[in-house]
């Protein structure tokens, strides 16, 4: 009889927590995790604003007729509430189909194109592309945690059929918290605003504004690691990554030979864009070999909002130790805080097993660059090749 009861006990409460497994338990798991991290000691420290973000997440989600896709915006959305772009959520299953999970725009292409035009004064709503994969609807949306959706009208991969939900975005004061689902279909939060017709810093579009993004300033061909001269003194250095694996270090090291034999004098374009980071290893030989031969040369570093981490680290010592002028764009935004050797592997959420990332090493002196990222000293523009708008500049 006792071991009845204790077996119906065991039932009943693994029943009842199993009830309560969902999207809001692993939001407590992630809150209480996430206040153990760095960033959100010295910045989060009011229980009040971390009680009422947590309830208005939670209502969101008991709102949401689509929290099985969404669940993972909500998680991302409270670790926004601090300034610290390495933190993360993801899920890693690559088993999960969120593809199924996709609403649909209820109602025929004829009228979801004819919604989004642009007929009040509103400047958000209209036809947005992105770099020729994918062409949107952005209409206005009532009664949902979101003001605008943003629906394919065309697109270059069969599982994103018209109709179908691209992102989209909810009015945050003077910007916007954007939930773009990715290539397969799961959410990523983004904070946007609208910037000369683009979703910056996404790479959305309105068609109006075209011409204003004709260069793919973005894809850059040929090797991770480059140089080539111009001629008349001119030298063009692609450092694309500072990855500390042997076979990109062992790359690395190939290039900084060819520079010591070719960097006596004149000109340097760095192209340091679409570098994600790494570590010193691979980054502090070619600051040193830049430093040594400073009053030979002249450095020209183009940036972009995709360098971030040891990049945004290496490009400020360089900014502080050569003649240097920085072109382009933002960078990412993401020194202030890293992982450092603390590894994340056993931080999954109890119900939907997502992996949350959390930083343990902190660079504060840099946290007013954290998510703003570093300007450069002069912004180019995408109606052309930013290689030849330095070249024209320094020439």
């Amino acid at each position: 009889m006792k071991s009845t009861i204790c077996l119906l006990f065991i039932l009943f409460f693994s029943f009842g927590f199993a009830q309560d497994c969902d999207c809001a338990s692993d939001l407590e798991f992630v809150a209480a995790k996430a206040k153990e991290s760095p960033s959100f000691k010295s910045q989060w420290k009011s229980p009040l604003a971390d009680k009422f973000l947590i309830a208005g997440l939670k209502e969101d989600m008991r709102n949401d007729e689509n929290l099985a896709l969404n669940c993972l915006y909500y998680l991302q959305t409270y670790l926004g509430a601090v300034k610290d772009n390495h933190i993360y959520i993801a899920d890693f299953d690559k088993e999960k189909d969120y593809a199924s999970l996709t609403p649909f725009y209820k109602g025929s292409p004829e009228d979801l194109s004819s919604n989004a035009v642009t007929t009040t004064d509103d400047p958000v709503t209209g036809i947005y592309e992105l770099a020729g994969v994918y062409r949107v609807a952005v209409v206005k949306v009532a009664d949902k945690y979101y003001d605008y959706a943003g629906y394919i009208l065309e697109s270059n991969y069969e599982d994103w059929p018209v109709g179908s939900l691209k992102f989209t975005l909810r009015i945050t004061g003077e910007d916007f918290s954007g939930n773009f689902y990715d290539r397969n279909h799961k959410p990523q939060r983004r904070k946007v605003d609208l910037t000369n017709g683009r979703l910056y810093p996404e790479r959305w579009v309105k068609e109006d504004f075209a011409a204003s993004y004709a260069a793919n300033n973005y894809y850059i061909e040929g090797d991770t690691f480059q140089y080539k001269d111009y001629g008349n003194g001119v030298h063009y250095v692609r450092l694309g990554s500072f990855g500390g694996s042997n076979e990109n270090y062992a790359k690395a090291m190939k290039l900084l030979e060819t520079l010591k034999e070719k960097l006596t004098s004149g000109k340097v374009i760095l192209d340091l864009r679409n570098n994600g980071g790494g570590g010193p290893r691979t980054s502090d030989p070619f600051l040193k070999l830049f430093k040594k031969r400073k009053k030979q040369l002249e450095f020209h570093l183009i940036q972009n909002n995709f360098v971030a981490s040891n990049a945004e680290h290496f490009l400020m010592k360089a900014k502080n130790q050569l003649p240097l002028t920085t072109y382009g764009e933002n960078t990412k935004g993401a020194l202030a805080y890293g992982f450092g050797n603390y590894s994340t592997a056993d931080l999954i959420t109890p119900c939907n097993n997502y992996s949350l990332g959390l930083t343990s090493s902190k660079y504060e002196r840099y946290l007013k660059y954290e998510v703003v990222g570093i300007a450069p000293d002069v912004s180019l523009s995408h109606e052309s090749d930013w290689i030849g708008q330095v070249l024209a500049k320094i020439e």
